[in-house]
C-alpha cells in the first residue's frame, strides 16, 4: 500500500456518491469539503507543509461560526476509511437511534474489545484494564474501555481518578443513554475521586462530554507522528518499528526525522486532545 496521490479527489467522489450535497469550499491552501452543510472535512496529504498552529487556528474560526471542522490525514483515509465514513454518516445526523435503557451490560474479554474497536473506532484498540459492552437484541452495539484506578497525590492523600480510554458504537446506530449507563456501571464497581478522558481536537468538540457532565479542563499539546508510506501506518517516536530504529542506530550520519524521511517515512502530526474530568460523590 502506498501514496495516494488523488487521495482528495477519491474522499470527495465517494462523498459525492452517498450524499450527494456535497461542496468543496475551498482548495488553496486548505481543500475543505462541506457534507450536507453539517459537517466540513479539511483533507490534509502526507506532503503537507502545515504547522499544527494553522490547523488549530483554522478549526477555531470554523468552531466561531458554530461548524465542525474536521481534520482528516490521507493515511487516516486509506487505513480506516468505513470508521471515517462511519463518523461523517453520525455527524450528518443520519444513524439510527438506539434506547441504551434496553441493552445489557456485560464484562468482555480484551479479544471481544479489540474485535469491536478495530472494527468500529478510528484509533483502533489499546489495552485496557475494565472492558465493557452494551448488548441489544443478543448483538454487541458498543464498548467502554477504562483505565485502571490510580492515586493522585496532587490532589490529596486518598484521591484516585481513571480514564475512559475508549468508547465505541456499531457503525450506523446512535445508542441514546449508552455512555451514560456505561459511565454508571463502571463508577459503580471502581471507586474514584474522578474519571478523566480525551476528545480528540481533528474530530471533536467535546460537546458530547458537556452533555454527560464532565468538566473541560484544558488542551494537550500536538502529537508528532510517523507515517510508514509502505503500510499507511502511523506510528509516535517511541513507539517505531524495531527494526527502523536498529538500522538508525546503526548509522551515525542522519537525525531520526531525515532518516525517516530517507526511509520513506512522513512527519504528520495530530491537533491535541480537549482534555475533559467527570467528579463524583466519593
Amino acid at each position: 500500500m502506498g501514496l495516494n496521490p488523488l487521495f482528495q479527489e477519491d474522499f470527495f467522489l465517494t462523498i459525492q456518491d452517498r450524499y450527494r450535497a456535497v461542496e468543496n469550499i475551498q482548495t488553496h491552501p486548505f481543500y475543505i469539503v462541506a457534507i450536507k452543510g453539517s459537517v466540513y472535512v479539511n483533507l490534509i496529504p502526507l506532503n503537507t507543509s502545515f504547522l499544527p498552529q494553522q490547523l488549530q487556528s483554522l478549526q477555531v474560526a470554523y468552531q466561531q461560526q458554530g461548524i465542525l471542522l474536521v481534520h482528516l490525514w490521507e493515511d487516516v483515509w486509506i487505513n480506516k476509511r468505513e470508521q471515517v465514513l462511519s463518523r461523517i454518516h453520525s455527524f450528518c445526523g443520519l444513524n439510527k437511534s438506539l434506547h441504551g435503557r434496553k441493552a445489557k451490560i456485560e464484562e468482555l474479554q480484551a479479544t471481544q474489545a479489540k474485535a469491536f474497536l478495530e472494527a468500529y473506532h478510528l484509533q483502533g484498540y489499546i489495552k485496557t484494564k475494565f472492558n465493557f459492552g452494551l448488548r441489544l437484541n443478543d448483538e454487541l452495539v458498543a464498548v467502554a474501555c477504562f483505565a485502571a484506578s490510580r492515586p493522585m497525590k496532587s490532589k490529596g492523600e486518598n484521591y484516585k481518578s481513571a480514564e475512559l480510554v475508549r468508547f465505541a458504537t456499531k457503525t450506523g446506530v446512535t445508542i441514546v443513554g449508552g455512555l451514560s449507563k456505561l459511565l454508571k456501571h463502571f463508577l459503580q464497581q471502581v471507586s474514584v475521586n474522578d474519571l478523566m478522558t480525551y476528545a480528540d481536537r481533528d474530530w471533536s468538540l467535546g460537546k458530547g462530554y458537556d452533555k454527560l457532565g464532565f468538566h473541560f479542563s484544558g488542551t494537550t499539546e500536538a502529537v508528532t507522528f510517523y507515517v510508514d508510506t509502505k503500510t499507511m501506518n502511523r506510528y509516535q517516536g517511541h513507539r517505531l518499528p524495531k527494526k527502523i530504529l536498529a538500522a538508525f542506530d546503526e548509522q551515525n550520519i542522519l537525525n531520526l526525522d531525515d532518516f525517516l524521511t530517507q526511509n520513506g517515512f512522513f512527519k504528520v502530526f495530530n491537533t491535541g486532545n480537549l482534555k475533559y474530568h467527570l467528579y463524583t460523590n466519593v
